[in-house]
């Protein structure tokens, strides 16, 4: 497994533009946009790139052996905590979903900045109630839970908040690989 980040190295990007809205529309075409955008915000692949290219988003994108096997990105950056999302495509599901989402979380957790201090010491994320198996995989990766918020998610398809359930990885657990 590789995690590669999207970012600028001396100016130049990590990926061209073409492969992040490539991303997107892999989202689009294994019907994930639903349930990774449901508040409906991300409509189209020039949509996310911008996110990811100019808003506050870090995005990783998720390879096994060469293949792309997903994506994830943090936001709502604080001191030594962001928020954390993730996207698998069909080529990464069950048990290796888990275990290559576990790699993930110890890799962010694990990340310093130049002077060696942890950049995070919490990861969180919240997830609708509707998404079963965002649910499921936030379970079998034994993420601390913080419980349910009511209508804490806007869910666009429904035009309705919907409850969030609000997950969290420490780097007490995670950061060290256990």
């Amino acid at each position: 497994m590789n995690l590669s980040p999207y970012t600028a190295i001396d100016g130049i990007p990590t990926f061209k533009d073409s492969f992040i809205k490539g991303i997107f529309e892999r989202m689009e075409d294994e019907g994930l946009i639903g349930q990774v955008f449901s508040d409906g915000s991300i409509k189209s692949s020039d949509d996310f790139l911008r996110i990811m290219k100019f808003g506050q988003n870090s995005l990783y994108v998720i390879f096994i052996e060469n293949d792309v096997a997903g994506c994830c990105w943090l936001n709502g950056f604080e001191k030594r905590k962001a928020d954390f999302h993730f996207c698998f495509f069909a080529n990464l599901r069950g048990e290796e979903a888990v275990e290559i989402g576990r790699q993930v979380v110890i890799q962010l957790l694990n990340m310093e900045n130049v002077n060696g201090d942890p950049i995070f010491d919490v990861l969180v994320g919240m997830v609708s109630e509707k998404n079963i198996a965002a649910l499921r995989w936030c379970e079998k990766m034994k993420f601390g839970t913080l419980g349910v918020l009511p209508a804490g998610m806007w869910d666009e398809a429904e035009k309705r908040s919907v409850s969030g359930h609000v997950f969290y990885a420490e780097r007490s657990q995670y950061g060290k690989g256990q």
